[in-house]
């Protein structure tokens, strides 16, 4: 636990331990639902409003480089007129220099709005520097789209696009309902920090739509990928397959003329001839030229 003081105070607590919720309901008497929350993390977000105090848990997406996949971190504030608390279930990369930085003469620790919407603001711009890593994801897939590529290549990019949509996806479903969380927040919080709140709303909204737009714009781009990468196979494919085909009408007068003429039947004509097999050799090479002159004239090779 850590303690910031200016005007106001901020207290911040990783990995909660026992000891960490003991003082809290001491010094604080905070409702015991409110603190067996702080053992754990949440199931869902949520705001709840007290008479001195309000608690609201917030969810930011943190990208996991093995799993190669954005997951969910939270932060747990109560905040009330003297002190923002927060907690969180690991170490926050972004408030280590924040701490740091912050000093008691600072004009973030005038009041608790200003403080929380400096937090938030924090946790807001941290979102949008994870996105640097989809955004780079999604200029690799473009660059590599139309690029002549060998089966194992195709595979390799097929696998990039998979992981690049359900980051993409992840990370949507953890931002999207936290603008509902900052509506509930302030629409409650107002008559409790003061007459600025809904201007602090604006600009932390306006800041997590950006987040939003920018992320579909990547959603879109994925897609579209996506779809040209799979007409790009199946032009492929189809190529392949229209190869084959045409091999197997070119060489269909050869295998005709093998069957009639290796029939067990009395006079067959050429078969007892002399130089016979020359003679039925030439006839079927004739007839797959022929059919290979008529593929051409069609334009279908």
């Amino acid at each position: 636990m850590e303690t910031i003081k200016g005007k106001v105070s901020w207290i911040d607590i990783v990995k909660p331990s026992e000891g960490d919720i003991n003082w809290l309901k001491k010094t604080y008497h905070f409702h015991h639902l409110i603190l067996d929350e702080l053992r754990l993390p949440s199931a869902r977000s949520k705001v709840d409003f007290h008479k001195d105090y309000f608690y609201f848990v917030y969810y930011f997406p943190v990208y996991d480089p093995v799993e190669k996949v954005s997951r969910r971190g939270e932060i747990d504030f109560i905040v009330t007129k003297k002190e923002v608390i927060t907690v969180s279930y690991e170490e926050v990369e972004v408030f280590n220099g924040k701490r740091k930085s912050l000093k008691p003469e600072s004009h973030i620790l005038l009041d608790s709005l200003t403080l929380v919407h400096y937090l938030i603001e924090t946790l807001l711009s941290f979102q949008q520097r994870q996105l640097i890593h989809i955004g780079q994801k999604v200029e690799e897939v473009s660059l590599e789209l139309f690029k002549e590529r060998e089966k194992q290549r195709e595979q390799e990019l097929l696998q990039k696009i998979s992981y690049l949509k359900r980051d993409i996806s992840q990370y949507r479903i953890i931002i999207k309902p936290q603008r509902h969380i900052l509506e509930s927040f302030f629409q409650g919080g107002c008559n409790f920090l003061g007459t600025q709140c809904q201007i602090y709303l604006n600009d932390l909204i306006g800041e997590h739509m950006k987040i939003v737009d920018q992320l579909e714009d990547y959603r879109q781009a994925v897609e579209d990928f996506e779809s040209t990468n799979n007409q790009l196979i199946g032009l492929k494919n189809a190529q392949v397959v229209r190869t084959f085909t045409i091999l197997a009408f070119v060489t269909f007068p050869m295998m005709l003329f093998s069957a009639i003429f290796s029939m067990n039947t009395k006079n067959t004509p050429i078969v007892e001839s002399e130089n016979g097999f020359w003679i039925i050799l030439a006839i079927m090479v004739a007839a797959m030229f022929v059919m290979f002159a008529y593929f051409r004239k069609r334009d279908w090779l």
